[in-house]
């Protein structure tokens, strides 16, 4: 078999409203961190790279270091998470990233990190892509078994009723991904399937993406302790129906608005530092919207789903989420 060079492309999952039920799938957990591609290579040089080919090497000296026991020529993949308090911290994850030395070690004691590998697609520098899932995945077990639980392997079942559990709203789990047994690896193929916890609450439109008559997307607001409206997130892009239905009860403010003119982009789940225009609403306007479990420091980290108008509410109505 031959080597595995260069970046990694890495298989992806399709979306689904529903687990395949019919025999030859496993199940596996969604677990709330960085989809992350840890490499041993061929000379003992150890990296730890993102979806998108960023280093993060730099960040995990604790991962780096339970990898040094691995033999050369390994490549795993998996999600790296922060495990705290009986869940995961996704937003612990988050601090890790820090572009200090110092600070970088004192975030490795203070919020350590783990690698759950669910594939290997190298081994002793032979492509294991070729093989099937099952194969793959015994090839795994037995490399990582009496490895630190630094580097631990993501829990599996081949029954689906025994994967509802990951749908139940277990701390730092987003859902559940199925996978053919017999398949193969295939880079950038959305050959997996992957079914998010969904769940639906009531927030405030306190402003729009684009004009209040057709609104293409809705910023979403709720009291904060204070009583103060706080933006909780938006919605991704509105169907032509309801942009219409929605364009004729949205009005512009009629005092001073809670929110400024523009908002932090990492209120929507994106880098922190930019900002947002956005077309402000008269803060009286209550819709029902789909999420996923995502929530974390008074926001939704992923966009929502618009449901539907909630006429009959008020503002003063709803209560934390």
């Amino acid at each position: 078999m031959a080597r595995v060079s260069g970046a990694v492309e890495l298989m992806l999952a399709r979306p689904v409203t529903e687990l395949p039920t019919v025999d030859g799938w496993a199940y596996e957990p969604k677990l709330d961190g960085f989809r992350a591609l840890l490499t041993v290579s061929s000379t003992g040089g150890i990296g730890l790279r993102s979806r998108r080919q960023r280093s993060l090497t730099p960040y995990f000296p604790e991962i780096v270091e339970a990898a040094s026991v691995l033999s050369r020529g390994v490549r795993l993949d998996g999600e790296l998470i922060v495990p705290r308090n009986g869940g995961v911290d996704f937003a612990a994850l988050q601090q890790r990233i820090h572009p200090a030395g110092k600070r970088v070690a004192q975030l490795a004691r203070e919020l350590p990190a783990a690698l759950v590998a669910f594939d290997m697609l190298e081994l002793d520098g032979q492509d294991l892509r070729g093989e099937v899932y099952d194969d793959r995945r015994a090839r795994l077990v037995e490399l990582l078994k009496d490895v630190s639980p630094i580097l631990g392997v993501m829990p599996q079942t081949t029954r689906v009723e025994a994967a509802g559990v990951w749908l139940n709203g277990q701390p730092g789990v987003e859902g559940c991904v199925a996978k053919r047994r017999q398949q193969a690896y295939r880079p950038g193929v959305r050959a997996w399937r992957k079914l998010r916890i969904r769940a639906t609450a009531e927030g405030v439109v306190g402003g729009v993406l684009g004009p209040l008559n057709r609104p293409e997307a809705l910023i979403l607001g709720l009291a904060d302790g204070s009583g103060r409206l706080s933006v909780i997130g938006r919605t991704g892009t509105l169907p032509a129906a309801a942009q219409v239905e929605l364009g004729a009860v949205l009005t512009a403010p009629t005092g001073r608005h809670p929110w400024p003119e523009t908002l932090p982009a990492s209120r929507f789940g994106q880098l922190p530092g930019e900002r947002i225009a956005y077309t402000q609403a008269e803060p009286d306007l209550v819709v029902e919207f789909e999420h996923d479990s995502a929530w974390e420091r008074g926001r939704f980290r992923h966009a929502t789903t618009f449901v539907r108008l909630r006429t009959e509410l008020r503002p003063s109505d709803l209560s934390d989420i």
